[in-house]
């Protein structure tokens, strides 16, 4: 099963965020408890592994970024309903 286009353009900034802040694959790996390839193996879209709800929630607050901009690339507050509906989008 391939990653949908939500999932990789959510992986695509959070890539985007590793890379502005010279952040490397293994330091972003030891940032959020995985092994060194599985960031590789998240960032491409070959595999269809990508970062769990805890991770998304591990990568915002180092970066200082909320949720809300990984899902959605903007600073926007959601509402509730609105935020759980992107991370539902995001888990399929």
């Amino acid at each position: 099963m391939d990653k949908t286009e939500y999932q990789l353009e959510v992986i695509s900034r959070i890539r985007k965020l590793r890379i502005e802040n010279e952040v490397s694959q293994v330091g972003l790996a030891n940032l959020i408890d995985i092994s060194n390839g599985q960031i590789g193996n998240i960032e491409s879209p070959k595999f269809q592994h990508k970062y769990t709800l805890k991770q998304l929630y591990l990568i915002a607050k180092y970066f200082k970024v909320s949720i809300e901009y990984l899902l959605t690339g903007s600073n926007e507050s959601l509402s509730s309903t609105q935020l759980i509906e992107a991370l539902i989008k995001y888990d399929e």
